[in-house]
């Protein structure tokens, strides 16, 4: 069973914009094994492979968020963060479930 994830409500690492707050939101409902097996080494396209939701020009495709697009630079900003905070919160959650 997954925990809860509430990477979302997190204390923002940098300023957040709606992208970031609905990205925050997308990490939150990834798969805790699908997450583990990101690596910081992937190329961009090979990020856009992993996750599966890139659109064809390079952004993600993120519901509810007009505003600003998501670019590999951004995803691999909140995914190294959302990964530290999973890394601080996963015993005390899983504990719960």
């Amino acid at each position: 069973m997954e925990p809860r994830w509430n990477f979302e409500g997190e204390p923002p690492f940098e300023e957040r914009t709606e992208a970031g707050i609905n990205l925050c939101a997308y990490f939150d409902a990834m798969p805790d094994a699908k997450l583990k097996t990101w690596t910081p080494e992937f190329t961009d396209e090979q990020l856009m492979a992993w996750d599966g939701n890139f659109k064809s020009d390079g952004d993600l495709l993120l519901p509810c968020c007009e505003s600003e697009e998501v670019d590999a630079a951004m995803y691999r900003r909140y995914i190294a963060a959302c990964i530290r905070y999973r890394d601080r919160v996963r015993a005390k959650l899983m504990a719960e479930a």
